[in-house]
């Protein structure tokens, strides 16, 4: 479980059908370990994690794409970390221009321990239906929640290639770190941080998916 101190950007705008092709998004999964508080490490599916860890994620993608990171903690609860749509048009297609952004800032993972999962899922089409689920899951009873978790994870479960049998989304790691001038920049944070991405995540059919696991275990 993390205790939330992020915060969600949204920005609306409209997409166009013609423009459902492949997509791809890069990524970094940074820790700050508490028995290496000096050094920032790069995570990844099935990494390790203690109470009192620290994440950060960063995400590059496509000018003008959708963008959402969901959270689903070891105890089932879901959480909307980060939300962005954006006008994409011809221009920003040919160019591939590229947005860089924190989408995660650092938290540390507080108890109880488990399996804690990130949901990146970028995608030229934004995914109303989804976000509308997470809205109503936030703001309701923790019995009406139950029933809106199933069908948020069957939405969600909809975009993994891995489950509804289409050819899976590739994951390359980078020879070198993608910062190259970029500034990563939060919403309330003009700073700039010298962070990287590290992976792409290759998808298809207008959707890019990418599922993260990380395992928490409780510290000795």
């Amino acid at each position: 479980m993390i205790r939330l101190l992020g915060f969600i950007i949204l920005t609306t705008g409209v997409f166009a059908d013609s423009l459902e092709k492949d997509i791809s998004f890069r990524y970094g999964f940074m820790g700050q370990l508490k028995s290496n508080p000096d050094s920032t490490v790069v995570l990844s599916d099935s990494s390790i994690i203690h109470t009192g860890d620290k994440v950060q994620v960063n995400v590059g993608f496509l000018s003008g794409s959708s963008f959402l990171l969901i959270f689903k903690g070891s105890k089932d609860e879901y959480s909307l970390f980060y939300k962005y749509s954006g006008s994409i048009n011809s221009n920003a297609v040919s160019k591939q221009d590229t947005t860089y952004k924190i989408a995660f800032p650092f938290n540390a993972f507080s108890d109880p321990p488990g399996l804690e999962t990130f949901y990146f899922i970028n995608s030229i089409t934004p995914q109303v239906e989804l976000i509308k689920l997470l809205g109503r899951y936030e703001k309701a009873p923790e019995k009406a929640q139950v029933k809106l978790a199933n069908q948020i994870q069957a939405k969600i479960d909809a975009l993994n290639p891995n489950i509804k049998g289409d050819i899976a989304d590739v994951q390359i790691r980078l020879d070198k770190p993608m910062v190259g001038g970029v500034s990563f920049r939060g919403e309330d944070d003009d700073g700039i941080h010298d962070m990287s991405v590290t992976h792409e995540c290759k998808g298809c059919g207008g959707v890019a998916f990418q599922k993260i696991v990380l395992n928490h275990r409780t510290r000795r």
